[in-house]
């Protein structure tokens, strides 16, 4: 093989261009792997607002002439910062689009249960309550609870991580920085939207008798003496 002659040279006007090329068709992409992609591009929606969830049902229960109501929903989330501040931002637009003295929101798995009995303990990724007058609920002492397990779900939707609860600041810091804010999609209300020309109606679920928290409003534990009326006809 023949060498170039040692007088080939590049010119130093040549070299510029050819790296200002390579900066404006692969530096970018190099630049990702050293720097994150975070850095250049800002972080994902997901990372900010949480992820895309479906509704699976919600009930109100009155409770001692309260409104409380409490929003099943199912995301494929596998990050428990990001389950928890999906359920934050769902507890925030049904807050704004109901009336209730409690709101709260459960995030179960993708593979989740199905039958609400099931929904509670393990089943649980995500959890979070909001109340604008907390000194009216039981065992609430501020707006906001919110707490999450952290790590994956197991194969059939359980979680076993460590449970963990934010602070307030750290609530207010997640739900500030928030750039999107919609609810879950709820299949169950579009359907009824298409049968009825989107007047469907909630209707009392007979033989419902389950009360919303315990002392800080949890999932787990059910108490007698509480009418509950399914909103998406479950």
């Amino acid at each position: 093989m023949k060498l170039l002659p040692i007088s080939f040279r590049l010119s130093r006007k040549l070299l510029i261009i050819v790296a200002g090329v390579t900066v404006l068709t692969g530096a970018s992409g190099a630049a990702a792997i050293f720097v994150g992609r975070d850095v250049l591009l800002g972080p994902s929606t997901e990372t900010v607002s949480g992820a895309a969830c479906t509704t699976v049902t919600t009930v109100r229960l009155d409770r001692d002439g309260q409104q409380w109501l409490r929003k099943y929903v199912r995301s494929d989330a596998k990050d428990g910062e990001v389950r928890v501040k999906t359920a934050l931002r769902v507890a925030g637009a049904v807050s704004n689009a109901e009336e209730a003295d409690l709101y709260q929101v459960i995030m179960l798995d993708a593979a989740g249960p199905v039958y609400r009995a099931d929904m509670r303990g393990r089943a649980i990724g995500a959890e979070v309550l909001f109340a604008r007058d907390p000194s009216a609920i039981p065992g609430m002492s501020a707006p906001f609870v919110a707490r999450y397990t952290d790590g994956k779900p197991a194969g059939n939707g359980e979680f076993y991580g460590e449970r963990k609860e934010l602070s307030l600041d750290e609530i207010k810091t997640i739900v500030t920085a928030m750039t999107e804010r919609e609810d879950c999609v709820d299949p169950n209300a579009v359907a009824e939207a298409g049968k009825s020309g989107g007047h469907g109606e909630a209707k009392p679920e007979e033989g419902g008798h389950e009360a919303p928290a315990d002392g800080h409003a949890s999932a787990d534990t059910a108490e007698e003496g509480s009418h509950e009326v399914a909103a998406s006809g479950h």
